[in-house]
């Protein structure tokens, strides 16, 4: 084989390659047994064409990463750049250069119940957590905002013009704007160990985070002071309400017992009653005796001497006597006296019922009585108090911004930005 044509298959070869296709002929790869493979021929007969086969190996992915190494920079690269690289370079210069440092003055408190508190372990720490809670919800909460708006001025505070233009607060900014611009620069912890609540305030100046946290202080204290009082007087209500019903209770009943007497004329109709019954079993026994004289004395004495007729008189006297007081407790037949004596049983009757409610109604007003003078000793040394152990002070240095770890957040955040829009990329061409 000459050089001439050696050349030109190594040429033709060459071009095929970089069109993406890599084509051998078979003669060209096995020359020696395609020689072989042809029968050798008489001279005088014309030789048969040989058919040729050629074989295409495709080398796509090959060519194309020799395109794209040809092609110098990539989209890959462009992208990485704009998304990762020059973000990070201007969060570096605005948190190195731009930021307004920001100064934190901080308070520790924590909810203490009263001593003598009379309830449960359980239920005062579930008391307390609530009330941490409250505390430091109520610090992030609207009413918050507006006393310290009326205190210490927070939107002249946070609207200076020697803040930088991405941490400064619109002067004319909603109430509702504001409350959001206050969350971003309060932080509130509560550790579950050891019941304590942190707030920390963040200001352009240490003097204002001093101001704005003591002035939160005063505004947890009262409301915490605020919280007490009202169920201080919950529970004296609750106590009050009971004695004021038992003691009515017990005034109305004492009114229809004095009605009673006042229209029966009688102090106590059941001592009366009682002392009728008494008078007659009296009698009876007096008239047994008169009786029993009148008998002895009539076996031998003659019926209209003196002695006699004195005791017969004596007698026909208190069997008068008792009869009367008889008809007074008990029916002898007659309409009147039935009616008398259902009179009678009627107004025992009314009189018993009055005495059982009078009795009922004293030994309520009694336990109302004890109940309301516990409760509001209870109440008085039950009483919940903030306990601030941490005081607000002046900054020295600036807490924020963090130079270095805030560029290095930036960092990590485009990074993750590029990685996803990578895969995103990659996923939308494979299946286009």
């Amino acid at each position: 084989m000459s050089d001439a044509s050696k050349t030109a298959r190594a040429d033709k070869l060459k071009s095929r390659q970089e069109d993406g296709a890599l084509v051998l002929r078979l003669d060209e790869v096995r020359p020696n047994r395609q020689m072989a493979a042809v029968p050798k021929r008489m001279p005088d007969l014309p030789a048969k064409p040989v058919r040729k086969t050629t074989v295409t190996y495709k080398s796509e992915k090959m060519t194309g990463f020799v395109t794209k190494a040809k092609s110098g920079f990539s989209g890959a690269k462009l992208a990485f750049l704009l998304v990762v690289i020059i973000p990070t370079i201007i969060g570096g210069l605005y948190y190195a250069a731009v930021a307004s440092p920001r100064y934190v003055s901080e308070f520790r408190f924590s909810v203490r119940p009263g001593e003598g508190g009379g309830g449960s372990s359980a239920a005062e720490l579930a008391l307390t957590m609530s009330n941490s809670y409250i505390v430091s919800d109520y610090a992030m909460s609207r009413d918050a905002v507006e006393s310290l708006e009326k205190d210490v001025g927070l939107r002249e505070i946070y609207s200076r013009p020697e803040v930088d233009f991405l941490s400064r607060l619109s002067s004319d900014v909603s109430l509702e704007g504001l409350v959001n611009y206050w969350n971003k620069r309060l932080s509130t912890s509560y550790d579950l160990t050891t019941g304590i609540n942190t707030i920390e305030v963040a200001a352009f100046s240490p003097q204002d985070a001093f101001r704005i946290s003591t002035a939160l202080k005063d505004l947890c204290e009262k409301l915490v002071n605020d919280l007490s009082e009202k169920a201080r007087q919950s529970q004296l209500a609750f106590a009050k309400a009971e004695l004021d019903r038992s003691e009515a209770r017990l005034t109305n009943v004492r009114s229809q017992e004095t009605e009673l007497r006042t229209g029966q004329k009688s102090i106590d109709a059941r001592k009366e009653a009682d002392g009728k019954i008494q008078l007659i079993t009296k009698l009876h026994g007096s008239l047994a005796d008169l009786q029993a004289q009148y008998t002895a004395l009539g076996s031998y004495m003659d019926a209209k001497s003196p002695r006699l007729t004195v005791l017969k008189s004596q007698i026909n006297a208190t069997q008068q006597e008792l009869d009367r007081l008889q008809s007074q407790v008990r029916s002898t037949g007659d309409g009147v006296s039935n009616k008398a004596m259902l009179a009678d049983a009627q107004l025992m009757t009314q009189y018993d019922k009055i005495q059982s409610d009078l009795d009922i109604a004293t030994k309520l007003y009694t336990s109302s009585l004890t109940n309301y003078e516990n409760a509001r000793m209870l109440a008085s040394n039950n009483q919940i108090y903030l306990a601030t152990y941490v005081q607000p002070g002046i900054a020295q240095i600036a807490a924020y911004p963090k130079v270095v770890f805030d560029t290095f957040l930036v960092f990590l955040s485009a990074v993750g930005l590029w990685i996803v829009m990578t895969l995103v990329y990659y996923s939308i061409r494979d299946h286009a």
